[in-house]
């Protein structure tokens, strides 16, 4: 009879202790939802591009005709020295849905005029004439500036404003 019941007693202090086992587990998944799994994604936020109507896109001239084109000195190469880049660049961002924020946002890149102008000054200084020279060398600028340009201005924001950079002019000398 006494096996009995040191029998039942140890069974009941497994079962008590499985079932204060699964509360502690399910107790840490839902408590914690791997939040430390992945620390680089907690403190950055995920940007948003949306995708914008025509009618809903804006244009900002950095450098354009009318404001002078931009000159730009561009790495020496033992080839070209003393080179240099003229272009005229315009950003294309996003207004708000029905342009809402339009001039929110217009006024954002003008107050950060001064810091678009500096990042695509810093990304032709970097670039010999040869670089320039290739075939995507355009393409690979608009989308190295356009980069730079959304990191600029949405600093405080969830979403990429800037959706396109346009170059109009490309002359190497």
């Amino acid at each position: 009879m006494q096996g009995k019941t040191l029998y039942t007693i140890l069974l009941s202090i497994i079962a008590v202790l499985t079932l204060a086992l699964a509360v502690m587990v399910i107790f840490i998944f839902t408590a914690f939802n791997g939040a430390n799994a992945k620390p680089e994604h907690h403190n950055a936020a995920e940007k948003v591009e949306r995708e914008v109507p025509q009618d809903e896109k804006a244009e900002y001239k950095l450098y354009s005709e009318e404001s002078g084109d931009g000159i730009f000195n561009i790495k020496a190469s033992e080839d070209h020295p003393n080179s240099f880049l003229m272009t005229s660049v315009s950003i294309i961002f996003d207004g708000g849905k029905k342009n809402r924020k339009l001039d929110e946002r217009r006024q954002l890149i003008e107050k950060n005029d001064s810091l678009l102008k500096q990042a695509t000054v810093k990304y032709f200084l970097s670039k010999s004439f040869e670089d320039l020279s290739q075939e995507n060398a355009m393409e690979e600028a608009k989308k190295a500036l356009k980069e730079a340009f959304n990191e600029i201005v949405s600093k405080d924001s969830e979403e990429l404003i800037i959706i396109d950079v346009v170059i109009v002019k490309w002359m190497k000398q």
